[in-house]
């Protein structure tokens, strides 16, 4: 017998509901006892024996999906535009007590707006809306007590992405990466570190920049700098200060003060042909979308800081919503995030744009993860922009599985931390004590020394011809060969 699909699989395919891939499946197998995961292409497959089968109808099977594959809002939201309120309010009304059917009557009423008339027990238990075992949310939540529930989902009916507890995200959950960062940061003076703040800044506003393949003017520069050193002042993100950072990051003919008016596309203008990689939501459905993601993002979560910032970094990305800027206001969002749930000390920023930079290929996958699905479903012609988009539709951009992205997240952090943010330190460590050594030994013009300093560093202990030729021609070879050992010895001392 072939594996029979369950839960939502047997939802979408029951109802025929617009739903995106699942990434992952659950299905009812004869061959197997008890339950497997395997993988298939880009979804895990969950493989049930067959006494796990649930009554094969609407209300069981959407059991058994909250019992095992957690909450999907785009399939509930799509479900119930097309089916359930009666099987629904008869369910509770059948069994007031079930956790279950309170759980999934909420849900209807919070997602279509429509109102049941349910009889539930006024004595039965809460219970969250979100089985935090199965994915990531807050612990606590507004309490709602016509279904006695307690509504945990991190976001809100306009915007709430949710992820998955992934033995990866667990495991690195359970490092404590925020705690790990200040055992990092307790080995140096506060000299040292407020030396190393200013260094990153500037590396992690250049990175940002060079993700994009852009190199910003000196001012463009400065003020993004300026707006990352801002990131941890706990002003809360409103439009407002997101049309500041969009004026931050773009030339000013570029300027946008409101959400954008039009349709745009990710993509290359090949001049006889326009490749399209992503086509973001329609320009109507952005007020709804933005105001569910910065009410999301406003909300005093008690859940991981860095789930948190991917939904909101990521969603904005996704959602797009100016027409020039969102890859760097994305990057940007990410530190704002974590210094507000207090991740990153105060004062420092991790320089995570470098991270990813240096794995620019991963990112790219990471957002075509999500761009993919959605452009086989998407109908646009950039030549004819007058003519809306059709498949895009808000629900894609409002919920949506953010796995990848925070796992993608996780790797990233757990780099910047264990190695990247020592490594920058210790690069400060050495330039500062070749520096010192060097400026007791010569007289150095201008400034040559530090620019000295930085060349060797990068050409393996050595100074080139051409360089010492345009650069350090006033030098002889002896004194050239003994600052290059200088160098050499004060950067060797930071591996030891």
């Amino acid at each position: 017998m072939a594996p029979k699909p369950l839960g939502y699989s047997y939802l979408i395919d029951h109802y025929d509901l617009a739903a995106r891939p699942l990434p992952v499946v659950a299905r009812l197998d004869n061959r197997v006892k008890g339950r497997k995961t395997r993988r298939q292409g880009n979804q895990d497959v969950q493989l049930f024996e067959t006494k796990y089968q649930p009554e094969d109808n609407l209300v069981g099977h959407i059991q058994f999906a909250l019992r095992y594959e957690g909450i999907n809002l785009e399939v509930l939201e799509l479900l119930f535009e097309k089916a359930g309120e009666e099987e629904i309010g008869a369910w509770i009304n059948a069994s007031p007590q079930s956790a279950y059917a309170r759980r999934i009557g909420f849900m209807f009423e919070w997602l279509t707006g429509r109102q049941l008339e349910p009889s539930v027990a006024s004595k039965a238990g809460f219970v969250p809306v979100l089985d935090i075992t199965l994915q990531f949310g807050p612990n606590d939540g507004e309490r709602d007590s016509r279904f006695r529930v307690i509504n945990n989902l991190p976001g809100t009916n306009e915007f709430c992405p949710l992820v998955r507890r992934t033995p990866y995200l667990e495991q690195m959950v359970s490092k404590n990466l925020r705690e790990r960062t200040r055992e990092v940061l307790a080995q140096y003076d506060q000299d040292l570190l407020r030396r190393a703040a200013a260094y990153l800044y500037l590396k992690e506003t250049q990175s940002s920049f060079e993700v994009e393949r852009e190199k910003p003017s000196a001012s463009r520069a400065q003020r993004f700098a300026y707006l990352l050193r801002q990131a941890d002042t706990q002003a809360p993100l409103t439009d407002e200060r997101l049309y500041e950072l969009q004026h931050a990051v773009v030339d000013p003919r570029f300027h946008e003060f409101t959400w954008r008016q039009a349709q745009n596309w990710v993509g290359r203008d090949r001049g006889y042909h326009k490749q399209i990689d992503f086509v973001p939501p329609r320009p109507g459905d952005l007020p709804a979308l933005m105001r569910g993601l910065l009410e999301t993002a406003g909300k005093q979560l008690d859940m991981d800081a860095v789930i948190l910032a991917t939904a909101i970094a990521f969603g904005f990305v996704f959602v797009h919503p100016f027409m020039d800027g969102n890859g760097r206001i994305h990057r940007y969002l990410i530190h704002e995030v974590l210094a507000k749930a207090g991740f990153t000390p105060r004062g420092i920023i991790l320089p995570v744009s470098a991270v990813i930079l240096a794995n620019l290929d991963e990112y790219v996958e990471i957002l075509e993860n999500f761009s993919r699905p959605l452009l086989d479903r998407t109908e646009w012609n950039p030549d004819t922009p007058d003519v809306p988009a059709i498949g895009n539709d808000a629900i894609y951009y409002r919920f949506f599985d953010a796995t990848p992205q925070a796992e993608f997240m996780y790797r990233a952090l757990c780099r910047t931390v264990e190695e990247d943010l020592q490594k920058e330190v210790k690069f400060l460590l050495g330039f500062d004590r070749a520096r010192t050594r060097l400026n007791d030994m010569y007289d150095w013009p201008g400034q040559s020394l530090d620019l000295f300093i930085r060349i060797v560093h990068q050409n393996d202990s050595k100074l080139s011809k051409s360089k010492r030729g345009s650069h350090f021609e006033w030098m002889t070879d002896e004194e050239v060969k003994t600052s290059e050992a200088v160098v050499a010895a004060e950067f060797e001392q930071n591996q030891k």
